[in-house]
C-alpha cells in the first residue's frame, strides 16, 4: 500500500461522523464502553451464579425431607423464623438497615418459592391459625359466586351504605381482590414459561448458524417488531 493510498484512508475515516461528532473523538469512548460491559455482564452472570448456589444452601436449611420421596417440606414456623433473624443479622452487620435486611430475606425466599415451588410455614399462634381458619371459611363461602357474581353483590351492598352492609363489601372486595391475584400469578408463570422457551430456541438457532436458522430468527424479529 502506498504512502498515497494509507493518507486517503486515514482521511476517510477522520471524515466519518456519529450523530454529528466526529468518529474519531468517540473511538476511545465507545471502545471503553464495550470493554466495561463486557465485564460488567462477567460480574452479573458470576453475581447469578452466586445467588443460585446460595438459594440453594438455604432452601436446603428452611425444608427437611417429606413423606413424599424426594420431596422437601418446610422447617416449623419458629424455626423458620429465626433462620430469617441469623439471615438478617448477616446483612444488618454491613450496614443495612433492618428493613433493608427485611427486603434482602423476602427476596430470597420469593426465588426459592419460584425454584423450588417452597411453600412458607404459617404462624403457629393461636390468633394467627384462628384468622387463617376464618379466612378459609370465608373464601369456602364465596366459592360458590362467579366473579360478575360477586362485583353485583359487591355493589349492592355498597348501595346500601350501612356499617353493617360495607363491612361484608370489604369482605367480597378482599376476595375479589385474592381471585385477581391468582389469575395475574397464573399469567405472569404462563408468560415466563413462554419467554423461556422463546429464549432457549434463539439460542439453539444462533449456535447453528445455517442459512435456515437465521433466516427463522430474522422471520421472528420480524413478527415481533
Amino acid at each position: 500500500m502506498t504512502q498515497q493510498t494509507s493518507t486517503a484512508i486515514a482521511s476517510a475515516i477522520a471524515m466519518q461522523t456519529i450523530g454529528g461528532v466526529p468518529a474519531v473523538e468517540l473511538q476511545q469512548t465507545i471502545f471503553a464502553i464495550g470493554e466495561e460491559t463486557l465485564a460488567a455482564e462477567k460480574l452479573m452472570s458470576d453475581g447469578k451464579a452466586a445467588l443460585d448456589v446460595l438459594d440453594a444452601n438455604l432452601f436446603d436449611i428452611v425444608t427437611v425431607p417429606g413423606e413424599e420421596p424426594g420431596k422437601r417440606v418446610s422447617i416449623p414456623y419458629s424455626e423458620f423464623m429465626l433462620v430469617r433473624d441469623f439471615h438478617k443479622a448477616g446483612a444488618i452487620d454491613k450496614g443495612k438497615s433492618d428493613d433493608a435486611a427485611q427486603k434482602i430475606w423476602e427476596r430470597q425466599i420469593n426465588r426459592i418459592n419460584s425454584a423450588f415451588e417452597f411453600v412458607k410455614p404459617k404462624s403457629e399462634s393461636k390468633d394467627a391459625v384462628r384468622k387463617a381458619e376464618a379466612k378459609e371459611k370465608e373464601i369456602a363461602k364465596l366459592a360458590e359466586f362467579g366473579d360478575g357474581e360477586l362485583t353485583d353483590l359487591k355493589a349492592d351492598l355498597l348501595a346500601k351504605g350501612d356499617a353493617k352492609s360495607l363491612r361484608e363489601a370489604l369482605k367480597l372486595n378482599k376476595e375479589i381482590e385474592r381471585r385477581n391475584a391468582t389469575d395475574l400469578e397464573a399469567a405472569k408463570a404462563q408468560r415466563k414459561a413462554i419467554a423461556d422457551k422463546l429464549i432457549a430456541r434463539v439460542k439453539e438457532l444462533s449456535k447453528a448458524g445455517t442459512d435456515d436458522a437465521d433466516a427463522l430468527l430474522i422471520s421472528a424479529l420480524q413478527m415481533l417488531s
